[in-house]
């Protein structure tokens, strides 16, 4: 069993070769063990469109059996469905079969037991201990969650204005979910790459790299559209494309939520060490509290759960939204809601997005290097880095600020990457604090590339 699959947030690995019938079966049948002990007897499964989710989905009820809980499946739907069925559902145990926004070889599992969200390393050690299943029952009752959802929805969401609206789901699992439910509010929907298909041929399903948004760039020109979204393998991530066929940074989109729920309720905003430092400031003048976290779904859930946040985000496209509906990440809702503040406004997205602060930022940036190596990286690079004047924050990987600059250095927690972003006031100020990172880089690892990607 290669424990490298047990990560911070969730469970991932090369389905070929780390995802093997009997590891899944042992998670299973451990996490089935936690279910029963919990009190409870059942749980909701799901999958996204990989190619390898029906295996692993076999191997997974199984497990499930083995241990005595019973599976009710949820089918192909994106990550956040299952989050809402173990929210008001007959039971508050869920896993999702996915990969993510990772290659389409890569899947796994994120988890939820007794409504919170498991982390992969906390199992490590009991699945490793946990001796080889031999039963292999696999019975299991389908489910329906998607009317309910829909149902809701309908409720919550609003519009004053038809505007014109792209969906581009990278035919991951969200593209026909998004399509009802914009069709349903009344939106005038154009769905491209909505068919689920594992292969993803059309572009890879991450919203946050600036590749993948091409396609929808266009059609939302050519459509003369209003706005455009794009959804992540399990539609659990959002980006979004304006009026004019320009991408939005996420810290802009949890600016606009921001300022749309804090004037429905105040109280704690969470984001990620990767946000903006605009976004502290935005927060603090609309009378909320900011609190910055480490990055993921994992840690972001616990602490708005922790401190009744109204909503959380993280720069790559998880938004939580906590304020009446049920702080876990929905990319789906998120866009709706965003369409709706748009449509209801009157103002293009354009116009909506440039009121906020304007700073000079890279995206996410990645330096390919070893799971095994990553993270003792970060801790040496923190241990020998020099930086003149700086304040450091090391909540998650070591951030450093200088003036109005900053720059940051963590290991990703889902691939082998180390993530960098940078922000300041001017392009001047932009290009000192990425030389500044790049000069310690070259002298603290003298072999490594900077080939950023």
């Amino acid at each position: 069993m290669n424990k490298n699959i047990f990560r911070a947030y969730d469970i991932r690995g090369n389905s070929l070769t780390d995802l093997d019938d009997q590891t899944i079966k042992r998670i299973a049948f451990v996490l089935g063990k936690r279910i029963l002990n919990n009190g409870h007897n059942s749980v909701y499964v799901g999958h996204d469109s990989r190619l390898s989710a029906n295996s692993l989905q076999k191997s997974l009820v199984a497990g499930f059996n083995a241990s005595g809980v019973k599976v009710i499946s949820l089918g192909l739907v994106p990550t956040p469905l299952v989050y809402y069925a173990t929210k008001v559902g007959q039971s508050p145990n869920g896993v999702m079969i996915t990969g993510s926004h990772n290659p389409k070889d890569d899947n796994g599992l994120k988890i939820v037991l007794n409504d919170s969200a498991v982390s992969g390393l906390e199992l490590l050690e009991e699945v490793n201990n946990q001796a080889s299943i031999t039963e292999t029952n696999e019975d299991f009752v389908d489910f329906d969650i998607i009317p309910q959802y829909l149902s809701e929805l309908k409720e919550k969401i609003q519009i004053k204005n038809k505007i014109k609206v792209v969906l581009d789901a990278g035919n991951g699992a969200a593209g026909e979910l998004a399509d009802l439910v914009f069709r349903l509010l009344g939106f005038e929907t154009i769905s491209i790459n909505k068919e689920p298909d594992g292969n993803f041929p059309n572009h890879h399903p991450d919203p946050s790299k600036e590749k993948n948004l091409e396609q929808l760039k266009l059609k939302v020109k050519d459509h003369g559209a209003d706005i455009g979204f794009a959804f992540d393998g399990d539609g659990d991530r959002v980006g979004m494309i304006t009026n004019t066929g320009a991408s939005v940074l996420a810290d802009h989109l949890i600016m606009m939520l921001t300022e749309y729920y804090l004037n429905k309720r105040c109280g704690p905003v969470i984001f990620d060490v990767k946000c903006s430092s605009q976004l502290a400031v935005l927060i603090n003048n609309l009378g909320g509290q900011p609190i910055m976290e480490k990055t993921g779904h994992f840690n972001i859930k616990k602490a708005i759960k922790d401190h009744n946040a109204v909503l959380g985000g993280e720069m790559s496209g998880h938004i939580f939204i906590n304020h009446d509906w049920y702080g876990f990440d929905d990319a789906v809702f998120t866009a709706a809601i965003l369409a709706q503040i748009i449509a209801n406004e009157g103002s293009s997205a354009t116009e909506i997005i440039e009121k906020f602060p304007k700073t000079f930022s890279t995206p996410e940036l990645n330096l390919t290097v070893s799971d095994e190596t990553k993270f003792q990286m970060v801790e040496k690079f923190k241990n020998e880095m020099s930086f003149p004047e700086s304040d450091l924050n090391t909540i998650d990987g070591v951030r450093v600020t200088i003036g109005s600059a900053w720059g940051l250095m963590r290991a990703s927690n889902t691939s082998p990457k180390l993530v960098f972003r940078f922000e300041a006031e001017s392009d001047e100020e932009l290009l000192q604090i990425k030389n500044l990172f790049e000069e310690n880089l070259s002298r603290i690892f003298p072999d490594l590339s900077l080939n950023f990607n």
